[in-house]
C-alpha cells in the first residue's frame, strides 16, 4: 500500500548535501519528535519545516505579500 502524500500540492525534488553531523542531530530529533506524535516524522519533515520558517521569516522582514 502506498504511502498517502504529505504535501497536497505541487512538488519538486532537490538533492541536498549536508554534513553527516546535522543529519545524524536532525534523525535523533525525528525519532524524538516521532514517539510523541500521531504521525510519522522524518528528516525531511524537519527540513521543509525550517525552509516555511525561514521563508516566512523573509517574507516578513523585506514586506513581501503573497498573491
Amino acid at each position: 500500500m502506498p504511502r498517502p502524500p504529505k504535501i497536497d500540492e505541487p512538488t519538486k525534488t532537490y538533492n541536498l548535501l549536508m554534513k553527516e553531523t546535522q543529519y545524524a542531530t536532525l534523525a535523533k530529533l525525528a525519532s524524538k519528535m516521532q514517539r510523541t506524535s500521531l504521525e510519522q516524522v522524518a528528516v525531511a519533515d524537519l527540513i521543509r519545516d525550517a525552509i516555511d520558517i525561514y521563508l516566512e521569516s523573509y517574507e516578513d522582514d523585506n514586506e513581501i505579500t503573497k498573491d
